[in-house]
């Protein structure tokens, strides 16, 4: 079977392949390193609406936070942050920071050691997409965020498809794919027709759409989502948390040079269409 034959999955992932993907992420030195890699402009957008949505005061709680940078930088913008992650080894990778140490706590994100409404913001990056099942995370995040709380979710798109498209360039030039979702012309085509197919299904739909894929972990230590077992789209997390009241919108982007101006206000536009999303969201006060 190709790789882009294995993109969509008809079926959930069975507990084993979950088991083995949270040992995966508990002993990988692999993954770690790739995550260690990740400079600090690589979260710049992330901590940036975080900030905006908090409050010196607040409570913050980062979730999925890997090897912690994120919420280091969240704390560096004088901010009380908690960071949780599956891995105890991750969080004990990133290092120490001469201006800001967060507590980091292990812990399952489908039962998080929090009591009910105990953060005023939630936070996560490139978390959602490695996580099944996804309504379960979700209630959770719920659970702990306080009435009126706020939330920021920052992942890639990986329906969108508008990847082959942006990939074209590298993919006449250079002949660079995009693995797992496609090392070739015809997988590319094959990638872009499904996406487009469950992406208009999802636009149709008023209940969200939870979209599994097979993860490969045999080549997962150098990133790519290998390991994600969800097809993130800004789509289904819209839906499921205007059901639960919330007010949620595409963050707003800043843009220091013109061709970033283009790019994001390309992804704002475009809102679940597009390669990435940066949501943002307040929840009801009466739930």
């Amino acid at each position: 079977m190709s790789q882009s034959a294995s993109t969509f999955s008809s079926s959930s992932p069975t507990a084993d392949a979950l088991a083995e993907l949270k040992d995966y992420y508990q002993a990988s030195e692999g993954y770690r390193a790739h995550l260690n890699a990740k400079d600090p402009a690589y979260f710049e957008d992330f901590v940036r609406v975080v900030r905006e949505c908090s409050s010196s005061g607040d409570r913050i709680l980062d979730i999925g936070c890997g090897t912690g940078q994120s919420t280091r930088q969240i704390m560096e913008c004088d901010r009380r942050v908690i960071g949780t992650d599956l891995s105890k080894l991750f969080m004990k990778s990133g290092g120490h920071s001469p201006h800001a140490n967060p507590p980091f706590i292990t812990s399952d994100a489908s039962r998080l050691p929090f009591a009910d409404h105990s953060f005023d913001v939630l936070c996560a990056m490139e978390f959602i997409e490695h996580v099944w099942p996804v309504e379960a995370i979700l209630c959770e995040m719920d659970r702990v965020l306080k009435r009126s709380g706020r939330l920021v979710l920052m992942s890639p798109n990986l329906l969108s498809p508008l990847w082959p498209v942006r990939d074209l360039p590298e993919m006449v030039m250079h002949h660079r794919f995009r693995p797992p979702f496609y090392t070739s012309y015809p997988e590319a085509a094959a990638f872009f027709c499904n996406s487009c197919r469950l992406t208009l299904r999802k636009l149709v739909a008023r209940q969200p759409q939870f979209v599994p894929r097979k993860p490969d972990l045999r080549h997962a230590d150098g990133g790519g989502d290998y390991d994600s077992v969800y097809c993130s789209n800004a789509r289904d997390l819209l839906l499921f948390f205007r059901q639960l009241g919330y007010e949620v919108e595409f963050a707003k982007p800043e843009c220091p040079s013109f061709g970033r101006l283009v790019r994001r206000s390309l992804a704002k536009c475009c809102g679940s269409l597009w390669t990435s999303f940066l949501l943002k969201a307040t929840k009801g006060a009466v739930v």
